[in-house]
């Protein structure tokens, strides 16, 4: 799960949710993406709500411009509607009145991958959340959603790690306005290419990692004696993270476990190790940078 860091390939910056004037959105679609490619971005997805655009014209050889749509089928679990994001999709997805499990079952057989967008701003808990089937990420951050201070989604996240398995973390902006809601989120992917399918087997693969600006540099898991705290040794799985520099390192597993570093007064750290040796389902880690700036790691599962 971590080898894609050192495999051969390249990383590309990439948003997985945007919008123009075909829906809510301030810019047209033309205009969109000359912003996200302007700004460094090496793909774009745009997801109009309940409007699939084709968006062809727009890729270029060092920029890749992906069809997508941000469907709200109705929750039959008593919460407020959906919100998810279909990535490469060509046809609309209708959703009035149609189970939820129903909507992504027809993103996925149209090739398409989905995405349970910003939990935290639809006020959803688990009980919304744990009857899904088919998705592959949750938003962990949606810049669009700090309007209302609701960008961060990570309890949410947690809770669907511990309770119901595995599932990536993306950092999207959820780009409706020209400057306030743009370049806060991101994907930093490792593919081999730039194509459209390259991208999408990386991204269903996990082999990505969310940011608003820090670099997870490495993250590998190895066997490591351990010394326990009454001093014995074990030999137990080390999570080891290799970043730029940063002002902490979290690891985070379910529940309590989990542990944190901080930089000592006018230093930075760059690398960190965490032991598995309190039944962690799984970890992840999380970077901050001195500007209070933010990097996810998918997580790395571990069974009994």
């Amino acid at each position: 799960m971590t080898e894609f860091y050192r495999s051969p390939g390249r990383w590309f910056r990439g948003n997985t949710h945007s919008h123009s004037t075909v829906s809510d959105g301030r810019l047209p679609v033309a205009e969109r993406f000359d912003a996200y490619r302007k700004a460094g971005y090496h793909f774009l997805v745009l997801t109009d709500h309940g409007k699939v655009t084709d968006v062809s014209a727009e890729s270029r050889e060092d920029f890749v411009a992906i069809s997508g749509s941000e469907l709200h089928p109705p929750n039959p679990y008593g919460g407020d509607r959906y919100h998810f994001v279909a990535i490469d999709i060509h046809k609309p997805v209708p959703y009035d009145d149609r189970h939820p499990n129903e909507v992504i079952r027809e993103v996925r057989e149209q090739g398409g991958l989905l995405v349970v967008c910003h939990p935290y701003w639809c006020g959803h808990t688990l009980r919304d959340l744990a009857p899904l089937q088919g998705y592959f990420a949750v938003e962990v951050f949606n810049a669009t959603c700090g309007r209302i201070g609701k960008s961060l989604s990570e309890s949410h996240w947690d809770d669907l790690l511990d309770e119901v398995g595995p599932c990536f973390g993306i950092a999207a902006d959820d780009a409706h306005g020209v400057t306030e809601d743009v370049f806060q989120g991101w994907l930093m992917v490792k593919a081999e290419e730039l194509t459209l399918e390259s991208l999408k087997a990386a991204l269903a693969a996990g082999r990505f990692y969310s940011t608003q600006g820090p670099e997870i540099v490495d993250l590998e898991v190895v066997e490591s004696d351990v010394t326990l705290s009454g001093g014995a040794v074990r030999r137990a799985p080390v999570v080891r993270v290799r970043c730029s520099p940063a002002a902490s390192i979290v690891f985070k597993g379910q529940r309590s476990r989990g542990e944190r570093f901080l930089a000592p007064e006018g230093e930075a750290l760059t690398t960190a190790e965490y032991p598995v040796i309190r039944g962690e389902k799984y970890v992840r880690v999380e970077i901050t940078d001195a500007d209070g700036r933010r990097a996810w790691s998918n997580p790395v599962t571990f069974t009994k």
